[in-house]
């Protein structure tokens, strides 16, 4: 019997030495206190007590580092994913509860206000990289007006990448003038302030940024549907917002639509003064300079194309005229010379 357990025990597995030194590697040398706020720690606590988070055992590598992005991101109790699908269901729990104090729940509004820019930011960077070309502007473009469309992709392309370029500072500017515009419309409710409507317009703005930005990614290979849902999301930022404010302002459809009329109505005068001063500045500041000289290579463009359109017909029109004068000459003669 003795003899038929040594195979068995020659068997088990013995650590190499190489093994055990890598293992020593990964452990890190473990502190009693927590790195984030210094409490005491039990040897057998995994999360602290006082602030919550995670006691690390290893150092970082791959596992864990991914382990990491899933429970920040792809868990159902994280904060993220919580405020993501809570901004559908009940827009009122977010945006009210952060105005009266809730922190901990939900992402604050500058949190969710950054992953929507690292979101837009990294579908924008894609896009230029390895999207944004002749061939999707020739693609989006081929139902129009054919020779001046393709004699303006290159002007155009620029126009838009200057747009992406300053897309940051026009957001900034957009989100306090929204708010001021909505504490006018809702000037007779005294719910929110000034600041409070800034917050509302951050987490509207932030929510519909990251559905578009998302759904753009995953059909970044059509050219025809990139078009249709940039045409999409200002329509989409109105409705949201409409949903949005009705929520917390408990507003019938009724008056959640004159409110959205008004809305307009107030915009419009105060967008026109709001941007007729900020681009004057922006303008004396020479921001505007590159995007006014592809506006006007894109005419002279346009031109040309029109102008080279109009003389290729009149060429062609002048030949065919003189092959008819032609055709006419020879039949006239050979008719003539049947009869003689």
């Amino acid at each position: 019997m003795e003899e038929d357990l040594l195979p068995e025990e020659k068997k088990t597995p013995v650590p190499s030495k190489k093994k055990k030194k890598k293992q020593r590697e990964q452990l890190r040398v473990i502190s009693n206190r927590c790195k984030n706020c210094d409490t005491l720690l039990n040897l057998d606590q995994a999360f602290c007590s006082n602030c919550g988070a995670k006691r690390m055992y290893n150092r970082l590598n791959w596992r864990n580092l991914t382990e990491d992005f899933v429970d920040r991101f792809l868990n159902i109790e994280n904060n993220f994913l919580r405020t993501f699908l809570a901004l559908f269901k009940r827009p009122e729990d977010v945006i009210g509860g952060y105005i009266d104090g809730m922190r901990k729940r939900y992402l604050s509004a500058f949190s969710y206000f950054a992953i929507s820019l690292t979101i837009t930011g990294l579908y924008t960077f894609v896009l230029r990289k390895w999207f944004l070309n002749e061939a999707m502007f020739e693609a989006a473009a081929k139902e129009s007006n054919g020779e001046v469309v393709v004699n303006t992709i290159g002007p155009t392309m620029e126009i838009v990448n200057w747009v992406f370029e300053y897309q940051s500072i026009l957001t900034f500017i957009n989100i306090p003038l929204y708010a001021l515009i909505s504490i006018l419309v809702f000037w007779n409710y005294k719910k929110y302030n000034f600041i409070e409507h800034v917050v509302i317009y951050l987490y509207v703005y932030s929510h519909t940024q990251i559905i578009t930005s998302v759904i753009s990614i995953l059909f970044m290979w059509s050219s025809f549907i990139q078009v249709m849902i940039s045409s999409l999301v200002t329509f989409l930022y109105i409705i949201y917002t409409a949903y949005v404010l009705k929520r917390l302002f408990n507003l019938t459809i009724e008056k959640i639509l004159l409110k959205t009329l008004l809305f307009f109505a107030i915009g419009l005068v105060i967008s026109i003064a709001f941007f007729g001063v900020g681009g004057w500045l922006l303008y004396e500041l020479g921001v505007f300079d590159t995007f006014i000289e592809k506006i006007d290579q894109m005419r002279e463009a346009q031109k040309a194309a029109k102008a080279a359109k109009e003389t290729s017909k009149a060429i062609t029109d002048s030949l065919q005229i003189d092959s008819i004068k032609q055709l006419s000459k020879s039949i006239k003669d050979t008719v003539l010379l049947l009869g003689s």
